[in-house]
């Protein structure tokens, strides 16, 4: 067939008047005119198509954080054992679900731990130390993995904060955490970002050069006349 990789096509959209549906509806909500109740039913929601979690030891099996067709902003987190208490860091690498058994990797993360006092190491003797490990997809595209330690003080406090602000509404669904965060970047937008110096650079010489060049002519200019 022409997409044996999809089980299943989407047809309850006309492909003629998609694009003049998500328009309309997009005008409608601009506007501010429509009552969102009307809005509600012809609403098409950007959505998560593969699931997404963190990828185990073993290669081969994940945990999942997002789960397959979550509707954008989609946040969520899974909860991991550590395998010491002393751990001094996480490795997290994110993989995307897309079917037949075969995962893609997104990324990968890595966050250091606080280190214990003695204190905390006495309490934690023979038990086991957790880590919240939390997945944030923006309806942008933006991917943002988060790890929240209850046993580091400063986690806690922006733990409290966030729930403060979320209680008086100042944080969006999608909204981080707001702990320890990492954030997917591609190797394009590095090179793009290396690359703007080197250009400031070479424009900057560029334009010493020809101003040496103008003063020099306009020094030249200058004895000839007054000769």
């Amino acid at each position: 067939g022409m997409f044996p990789a999809i089980p299943e096509l989407c047809v309850s959209l006309h492909a003629e008047t998609a694009v003049a549906q998500g328009a309309a509806i997009q005008a409608a909500i601009l506007s501010g005119l429509v009552p969102s109740s009307e809005l509600r039913s012809a609403m098409m929601l950007d959505a998560l198509p593969h699931a997404i979690g963190v990828l185990l030891p073993d290669q081969e099996s994940y945990v999942p954080v997002l789960a397959k067709d979550a509707t954008l902003p989609a946040m969520g987190y899974a909860r991991f054992v550590l395998d010491d208490i002393a751990q001094q860091g996480v490795t997290v690498v994110a993989v995307e679900d897309v079917g037949n058994k075969k995962l893609e990797r997104i990324g990968e993360f890595n966050f250091l731990l606080r280190r214990l006092n003695k204190e905390q190491l006495d309490r934690l003797e023979g038990k086991q130390r957790t880590v919240d490990i939390g997945f944030t997809m923006e309806t942008s595209g933006k991917f943002v993995v988060s790890i929240f330690d209850e046993n580091d003080p400063e986690h806690l406090r922006k733990k409290r904060r966030y729930q403060a602000e979320k209680r008086r509404g100042g944080i969006n669904k999608g909204g981080t955490i707001g702990f320890d965060t990492k954030e997917r970047k591609d190797d394009d937008d590095d090179d793009d970002d290396d690359a703007i110096p080197l250009v400031l650079v070479i424009g900057c010489v560029v334009l010493f050069f020809i101003y040496v060049v103008a003063k020099m002519s306009f020094h030249d200019a200058t004895i000839s006349t007054d000769q």
